[in-house]
């Protein structure tokens, strides 16, 4: 354990009474003796000054029986260790052994004389200094008790001061700096103390506040850091890249805890795609060959995250290196790029359906105008052909499947966003049927296709297309759910009554027909159900989707006022209910009156670039009865109708041609005439729509092909 510096100090402190006091004794002591040896010999001087007149003048006299007399008297002094008393013939009248109990012993020699003349004898006296013994023993005594007591009372009068001067005022501020090392960064309230605690007190306060601005800071960078999609990495240079330090936010990035990294759970080369993992690490054992390069970035790489997902993310590194210029760590900056991956592959597939809608306008433009020819000059021969000839029946056939070839344009043209939808009151029981005849020559005989549709079911107010386009991606779904396995497709179609509240559909209450495709396949997992009509997700391989069925789909159905809901369970199959909602009888049947077509005989201009589509519009309107000119240049046209712009009653032009387009042609027919009617014909274009040619003053527009029924309505319409 170690002390306090109350204690060592006390201890030091005694140390050094201790060797004072003993350095004080002992020059006490000898001073002591010096003294007392000076004090004892002045007596002894005295005393044997006054023995040695006592024996002079008995020798004089001669009186041997006093002399002796007095030998006894004073060697019977305890201080007289010996006393030898000769005549002045030397001759011993006395003498008394020197004993050496007493120790040491001082002689005192003395020759006497009478009056400083005649010698009379000679005298030796040793004496003991017998009261030093006693005294040192009582100096001993009391300069030990005085050493023990000066030390005793040091101590605690030194202890008293420590602890109220210094053990006391560092306790209190050790307690302050506990606080600040649980991060409370309040300053020490300990003021007037001795001036060497009071700079460290004061020292402490300005540690604390600078620690408090730093704390505040580092605070709100991480604040920021971890609201942030980059995280900090410090990783060492080994095989796994093991992580020193992480920032808080990488629990967002991969599902690991910073502490989960730090304590070596995982490692940042464990959770890098192993699809990727040799590329990074190649492109950091190539960073290493440059000497003295700082840092580098690695090219976008993917992660897995704990929950095994997968994120894409790109670095920036810092390197480190040691004195041998090896890389010993790299720092880190991670960002997650996981959205801006998916924006730029969903750029990418909208820059596709752009590039397929163009393609689709410029087919339909030209198709539409094949097809305005063969269904005009099918509808004049069979027109032209008497009811019991068998080439009626042919035309009828080629009539019909022109306008299904009209219908597949419009649905080509609304997919890629250049046509109106076209609702129509309809029973789907034949659209259906038809469709599973087509699906039936596609899907493997692995497949069985089981059909229950009710003849019954109400009308619908759809474009049939759409509806065709509903059944084609359901069971085409179905049929790569089972492609592999094979199983069983089945079509229902019914009648139902949807209460909202006990279904938890988001439609109105009322009448729908439920159209279910369902299959035998993989099924759906739980993870993936919940995001199939996302638009661009998908399950399936690159060349069996784009990922925008269901999503369109979804958004078909939104627009008619329907819904679409899933079963699925893994490794059972899957069911695609279809709710469309069901129509008034009286709104089905506005569209069932009679077809009359009228006529007239008004001047007409016809232009057309296309001359098989001119001269079919020519004969086509003259059988109706009008008076047509028929031009093969928009600049022809403009020429013949500033020569004679009362000739006509009506300019019929199509949109897309060479020189100027229908809608400049129009535009300067109306500055010439701005009274004369316009019908703007255009198999496609993306420079004009019908609202936009009615603000040109275009009285009608036209979607190509037209049938001899619907111009001749139209022609009505506007004269």
């Amino acid at each position: 354990m170690q002390k306090s510096i109350r204690q060592d100090l006390s201890t030091r402190i005694g140390l050094v009474i201790l060797c004072i006091s003993m350095t004080i004794g002992a020059c006490y002591y000898a001073y002591s003796i010096r003294f007392h040896d000076r004090e004892f010999r002045k007596s002894i001087e005295h005393q044997t000054q006054h023995i040695s007149d006592t024996f002079t003048l008995q020798l004089w006299l001669f009186d041997l029986n006093t002399i002796r007399k007095l030998c006894e008297i004073f060697s019977a002094s305890p201080e007289v260790q010996g006393l030898l008393l000769l005549d002045h013939k030397k001759e011993v009248i006395f003498k008394q052994e020197v004993s050496g109990k007493h120790g040491a012993s001082f002689q005192v020699s003395r020759e006497l004389s009478y009056q400083g003349k005649k010698t009379v004898g000679y005298l030796e006296i040793y004496y003991a200094n017998t009261s030093w013994e006693i005294q040192r023993k009582n100096i001993l005594f009391v300069g030990i008790f005085m050493v023990l007591g000066t030390i005793a009372g040091s101590m605690i009068f030194i202890n008293i001061l420590l602890k109220h001067y210094l053990s006391k005022p560092l306790d209190d501020l050790q307690k302050d700096m506990a606080l600040l090392a649980q991060g409370d960064f309040q300053r020490s309230g300990l003021v007037n103390q001795k001036s060497e605690i009071q700079s460290i007190i004061n020292a402490f306060n300005d540690l604390t506040v600078s620690l408090r601005e730093r704390d505040k800071a580092l605070f709100q960078a991480n604040k920021i850091v971890n609201r942030s999609p980059a995280v900090a990495f410090l990783w060492k240079n080994d095989e796994d890249w093991s992580v020193e330090f992480a920032s808080g936010n990488v629990v967002n990035l991969t599902g690991y805890t910073a502490l989960d990294f730090i304590e070596r759970r995982i490692s940042y080369g464990k959770i890098v795609h192993i699809d990727d993992r040799e590329r990074v690490a190649g492109e950091l054992a190539n960073a290493d060959k440059v000497e003295g390069l700082q840092t580098f970035a690695h090219k976008p790489y993917r992660l897995l995250t704990k929950n095994g997902s997968v994120k894409w993310v790109k670095s920036k590194s810092y390197i480190r290196r040691d004195s041998q210029g090896i890389i010993t760590h790299i720092e880190g900056i991670v960002y997650d790029i996981t959205e801006e991956i998916m924006l730029e592959k969903r750029l990418q597939q909208a820059q596709k359906m752009e590039a397929i809608g163009s393609l689709a306008g410029g087919i339909a433009h030209d198709f539409n105008n094949i097809l305005a020819v063969i269904l005009g000059y099918a509808e004049m021969a069979r027109d032209d052909s008497p009811e019991e000839s068998a080439v009626v029946q042919d035309l009828d056939n080629v009539i019909e499947a022109a306008h299904k070839a009209k219908k597949l344009v419009q649905q080509i043209l609304a997919f890629s966003r250049q046509s109106e939808v076209e609702r129509i009151p309809i029973q789907i029981q034949p659209l259906i049927k038809e469709g599973l005849k087509m699906l039936r020559s596609s899907i493997p005989t692995t497949i069985s296709i089981m059909q229950d549709i009710d003849p019954e079911s109400g009308i619908i107010l759809a474009d049939p297309g759409q509806v065709h386009q509903v059944l084609m991606n359901l069971c085409t779904n179905a049929y790569h759910a089972m492609e592999e396995t094979g199983g069983v497709l089945s079509v229902i179609l019914k009648t139902v009554y949807i209460d909202p509240d006990e279904m938890g559909l988001h439609v109105s209450p009322g009448e729908y027909i439920e159209f279910t495709v369902k299959d035998t396949g993989s099924g759906i997992g739980s993870d993936v159900i919940g995001k199939i009509f996302n638009p661009y997700f998908t399950t399936k391989e690159v060349g069996k989707g784009t990922g925008m069925g269901l999503a369109i789909i979804h958004g078909i159905l939104s627009d008619y006022g329907g819904a679409i809901t899933v079963d699925s369970e893994l490794g059972k199959g899957t069911a695609f209910h279809v709710y469309f909602p069901v129509v008034e009888a009286d709104v089905a049947t506005e569209t069932q009156k009679a077809e009359v077509i009228p006529v007239g005989n008004e001047r007409i201009l016809f232009v057309d670039d296309e001359k098989l589509l001119a001269d079919m519009g020519k004969d086509m309107l003259e059988r109706l009865g009008y008076q047509v000119t028929v031009r093969y240049s928009s600049l022809e046209a403009l020429e013949i109708f500033q020569n004679t712009p009362k000739e006509f009653d009506l300019v019929i032009t199509d949109q897309t041609m060479p020189g100027i387009t229908g809608t400049d042609l129009s535009r300067r027919m109306m500055q010439i005439r701005p009274d004369i009617p316009i019908i703007l014909c255009t198999g496609y274009s993306n420079l004009i729509d019908e609202n936009s040619a009615k603000v040109l003053g275009i009285k009608e527009f036209a979607l190509k092909p037209l049938t001899k029924g619907m111009l001749a309505k139209l022609i009505r319409k506007v004269l």
